[in-house]
């Protein structure tokens, strides 16, 4: 599978890449995986402390609290999809996770018969998706578990922390606006990270939820 992957608040690609150098090892050579940087500069995140220079330059796709910001990244990540696909599969961790959902679930309200760009979606410590119809009014709002307007209709990972603040308000209910038999969970407590080596047993865990998503993903194809 060829994975798109969309990095974090005020990281970047290069830091993506480092937070999942574990799954990915472990998934295997038999996937491929592009990871595309935010273009708006933006503070270094506070949970990469000093594992990371602060010289280098951090970024965001948007702006969370602006609608014009986000409106305009959405355009952005549709015109990368058609530009540089096809991809089989999203991975986004927390904002490329709000980014991509709010993408996935914004567009299958707007367009009847849409056809979704990925086959596969893999949400780490998941951002909540922004309501589709407010963006396009100026407002920025988290949708929320009552949203039945449309889910996201292909297997999905959901790898998240309880004792992540952003946790059961807004990973939680990305999960649950995602199709019920296609969705699978593994709640940890690492806090708001990508599982990796120092916990052998929560990075055990999230794989096999990847694998279940990605089963269903190969088995839907075939």
């Amino acid at each position: 599978m060829r994975f798109l992957c969309l990095h974090g608040l005020g990281t970047n690609s290069k830091v993506f890449e480092t937070q999942t150098a574990a799954i990915r090892a472990e998934l295997g050579e038999e996937h491929e995986y592009e990871f595309v940087d935010g273009t708006l500069p933006w503070p270094k995140a506070k949970e990469l402390g000093d594992l990371f220079s602060d010289e280098d330059e951090y970024l965001a796709y948007y702006d969370p609290f602006d609608a014009e910001s986000m409106l305009r990244a959405l355009f952005q990540l549709e015109g990368y999809i058609q530009a540089e696909g096809p991809f089989d599969a999203v991975m986004g961790f927390s904002h490329g996770a709000a980014l991509s959902s709010t993408l996935l679930l914004g567009r299958a309200t707007e367009r009847a018969g849409w056809q979704n760009p990925f086959k596969l979606a893999v949400f780490l410590a998941g951002g909540g998706p922004l309501s589709w119809d407010a963006l396009h009014k100026n407002q920025t709002m988290w949708l929320n578990r009552d949203y039945d307007l449309s889910q996201i209709r292909i297997p999905t990972a959901h790898v998240w922390a309880i004792n992540d603040e952003l946790g059961p308000s807004m990973s939680g209910v990305l999960e649950q606006l995602c199709t019920p038999h296609l969705r699978h969970g593994y709640v940890h407590s690492e806090g708001h990270t990508v599982p990796g080596t120092r916990s052998p047993e929560t990075l055990r865990e999230a794989l096999k939820t990847i694998r279940r998503a990605i089963r269903d993903a190969q088995s839907i194809a075939s």
